[in-house]
């Protein structure tokens, strides 16, 4: 059991199932354009988002913060050099698959990517006591997750197929994608809730309260199962559908007192289980 526990662990806390989230999710992109689905890509992405991920958990400033030890964080202390391969690992391989594409990739839109990324928890805003992330500026993180992943996991695809960015279906799924992403990422502003409080971050539970928090999220799953093109099928309408109640469901049972791999498994998850569930019922 204590095996277990420990491989569980490490794919959490290491987040590779949180970069196989990003792939589910950029594949699905292509499932519901009907267009061929681009392994290349979808390893690029889980790449970079092991990249990101544990870039950002090995920053020095967060082992310095006044809060309480979470298991995770007792985890990454125990296994920065671990973690730090893996980023190294990651950003090379991210670096092999864009110079070596046979598609193309607009730099420039990689490197907005990037810097948004980069700068989402280095200190680098002027405050009055010095310098902060842009995480940390009242209320902008969830909008920044939301932009990032919708950006990675719909632009990229359609850019790599060659498809207009701006048309009408491109856009719509954007801003689906957005709001999907938006619901869940304010649950794990609910889960951070007491931490945010001590650090003075400035978030949605932190200001509205949890229940209202709860209610944003599911006002945005709503818009998301709406906010449909007609030429839609059926399946994929009930696929979609699914997967916004199921997250629904994780929003309305979310607090901040709920284990950890709550959070993990089921918030992160739901990307999973929609890519899932398109992927069956398309």
């Amino acid at each position: 059991m204590r095996l277990l526990q420990k491989i569980l662990d490490f794919f959490l806390f290491s987040n590779f199932f949180i970069a196989i989230c990003a792939t589910a999710l950029v594949w699905e992109t292509y499932l519901l354009n009907g267009m061929p689905i681009s392994v290349r890509l979808g390893v690029m992405a889980f790449f970079a988002t092991l990249f990101v991920y544990n870039a950002d958990s090995l920053l020095p400033y967060k082992f310095n913060q006044d809060v309480p030890l979470t298991p995770r964080m007792a985890w990454v202390q125990k296994n920065r050099l671990v973690l730090m391969a893996i980023a190294a690992t990651s950003a090379m391989c991210v670096f092999t698959l864009y110079w070596t594409a046979a598609f193309e990739l607009s730099f420039w839109f990689m490197l907005h990517l990037a810097v948004v990324a980069g700068v989402y928890s280095i200190p680098v805003l002027p405050d009055r006591e010095g310098y902060i992330p842009l995480r940390d500026v009242p209320l902008l993180k969830v909008f920044l997750i939301a932009y990032v992943w919708s950006a990675i996991t719909v632009q990229l695809p359609q850019m790599e197929a060659g498809r207009d960015l701006f048309a009408a279906d491109s856009l719509i799924l954007f801003v689906r994608r957005f709001l999907f992403i938006f619901a869940l990422t304010l649950v794990f502003d609910i889960r951070d809730m007491q931490k945010d409080k001590l650090t003075g971050t400035v978030t949605f539970p932190g200001m509205w309260g949890i229940a209202r928090t709860k209610r944003l999220a599911l006002m945005a799953l709503l818009l998301f199962a709406l906010l449909l093109p007609a030429s839609v099928s059926w399946p994929v309408r009930i696929a979609l559908g699914l997967s916004a109640v199921a997250a629904a469901w994780v929003v309305w049972n979310a607090h901040e007192k709920r284990s950890y791999y709550y959070f993990l498994i089921l918030a992160d998850g739901m990307m999973l289980l929609q890519f899932l569930l398109v992927w069956l019922l398309i």
